[in-house]
Protein backbone atom coordinates (compact mmCIF):
# COMPACT_ATOMS: atom_id res chain seq x y z
CA UNK A 1 0.00 0.00 0.00
CA UNK A 2 2.82 2.41 0.44
CA UNK A 3 4.15 1.83 -2.56
CA UNK A 4 1.25 3.20 -4.59
CA UNK A 5 0.64 6.19 -2.30
CA UNK A 6 -1.39 4.66 0.46
CA UNK A 7 -4.75 3.93 -0.48
CA UNK A 8 -7.54 2.61 1.10
CA UNK A 9 -8.02 -1.59 0.80
CA UNK A 10 -11.51 -0.41 -1.31
CA UNK A 11 -9.14 1.44 -3.39
CA UNK A 12 -6.10 -0.89 -3.86
CA UNK A 13 -8.48 -3.54 -4.60
CA UNK A 14 -10.13 -1.46 -7.68
CA UNK A 15 -6.53 -0.76 -8.92
CA UNK A 16 -5.52 -4.30 -8.51
CA UNK A 17 -8.77 -5.91 -9.63
CA UNK A 18 -9.09 -7.80 -6.76
CA UNK A 19 -12.43 -8.28 -4.20
CA UNK A 20 -11.53 -6.13 -1.15
CA UNK A 21 -12.10 -9.44 0.54
CA UNK A 22 -9.21 -11.23 -1.34
CA UNK A 23 -7.02 -8.58 -0.94
CA UNK A 24 -7.75 -8.19 2.91
CA UNK A 25 -6.58 -12.00 3.32
CA UNK A 26 -3.18 -11.43 1.65
CA UNK A 27 -2.91 -8.28 3.75
CA UNK A 28 -3.99 -10.45 7.21
CA UNK A 29 -2.26 -13.96 6.30
CA UNK A 30 0.47 -15.04 4.71
CA UNK A 31 -1.45 -15.96 1.86
CA UNK A 32 0.60 -14.39 -1.55
CA UNK A 33 -1.30 -13.07 -4.35
CA UNK A 34 -1.23 -14.64 -7.37
CA UNK A 35 1.32 -13.67 -10.11
CA UNK A 36 -1.05 -11.99 -12.35
CA UNK A 37 -1.76 -9.67 -9.60
CA UNK A 38 2.22 -9.35 -8.44
CA UNK A 39 2.60 -8.25 -11.99
CA UNK A 40 -0.09 -5.69 -11.75
CA UNK A 41 1.65 -4.30 -8.83
CA UNK A 42 5.16 -4.21 -10.10
CA UNK A 43 3.26 -2.34 -13.22
CA UNK A 44 1.41 0.54 -11.33
CA UNK A 45 4.64 1.04 -8.73
CA UNK A 46 7.56 0.24 -11.43
CA UNK A 47 8.85 -1.82 -8.56
CA UNK A 48 10.79 -5.11 -10.35
CA UNK A 49 8.32 -8.39 -9.09
CA UNK A 50 11.86 -9.94 -7.81
CA UNK A 51 11.47 -6.92 -5.51
CA UNK A 52 8.41 -7.57 -4.38
CA UNK A 53 8.63 -11.43 -4.06
CA UNK A 54 11.91 -11.51 -2.01
CA UNK A 55 11.58 -8.06 -0.30
CA UNK A 56 15.40 -7.23 -0.81
CA UNK A 57 16.63 -10.58 0.50
CA UNK A 58 19.04 -11.10 -2.27
CA UNK A 59 22.49 -9.64 -3.48
CA UNK A 60 21.57 -6.32 -5.16
CA UNK A 61 24.84 -4.02 -6.24
CA UNK A 62 24.00 -0.14 -4.91
CA UNK A 63 23.48 0.88 -8.69
CA UNK A 64 20.32 -1.39 -9.39
CA UNK A 65 19.09 -0.08 -5.61
CA UNK A 66 19.84 3.73 -6.72
CA UNK A 67 18.33 2.87 -10.06
CA UNK A 68 15.23 1.59 -8.66
CA UNK A 69 14.56 3.94 -6.10
CA UNK A 70 14.69 6.52 -8.29
CA UNK A 71 12.09 4.69 -10.58
CA UNK A 72 9.97 4.27 -8.09
CA UNK A 73 10.41 7.56 -6.95
CA UNK A 74 9.59 8.86 -9.97
CA UNK A 75 6.60 6.71 -10.96
CA UNK A 76 5.18 8.31 -7.22
CA UNK A 77 5.84 11.88 -8.46
CA UNK A 78 3.94 11.28 -12.19
CA UNK A 79 1.46 9.55 -9.59
CA UNK A 80 0.73 12.61 -7.83
CA UNK A 81 1.05 15.15 -10.52
CA UNK A 82 -1.61 13.53 -12.22
CA UNK A 83 -3.88 14.58 -9.66
CA UNK A 84 -2.84 18.22 -9.28
CA UNK A 85 -5.23 20.87 -10.95
CA UNK A 86 -3.75 23.88 -13.38
CA UNK A 87 -2.92 25.82 -10.40
CA UNK A 88 -1.18 23.58 -8.45
CA UNK A 89 1.07 22.46 -11.68
CA UNK A 90 1.84 25.93 -11.60
CA UNK A 91 3.32 25.95 -8.37
CA UNK A 92 5.08 22.70 -9.08
CA UNK A 93 6.70 24.07 -12.45
CA UNK A 94 8.18 26.90 -10.43
CA UNK A 95 9.15 24.77 -7.51
CA UNK A 96 10.97 22.78 -10.10
CA UNK A 97 12.67 25.79 -12.43
CA UNK A 98 14.09 26.76 -9.04
CA UNK A 99 15.60 23.89 -7.92
CA UNK A 100 17.37 23.20 -10.97
CA UNK A 101 18.56 26.45 -11.88
CA UNK A 102 19.68 27.53 -7.97
CA UNK A 103 23.35 26.41 -7.70
CA UNK A 104 23.45 26.59 -3.74
CA UNK A 105 20.77 23.95 -4.08
CA UNK A 106 22.21 22.23 -7.33
CA UNK A 107 25.92 22.31 -7.40
CA UNK A 108 25.74 21.20 -11.22
CA UNK A 109 24.56 24.17 -12.43
CA UNK A 110 26.80 27.98 -12.36
CA UNK A 111 25.26 30.73 -11.70
CA UNK A 112 24.13 33.32 -14.19
CA UNK A 113 26.62 35.48 -15.63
Amino acid sequence: MNLLGSPTVVELAGMLHVKRSTLSSWIHTDREPPLKVGLRIAEITGVKLKWLVHGGEWDISEDEIATESLEHHRTLVVKQINRLNVDQLQVIQTILHYYQTNPAINPSQKPSP
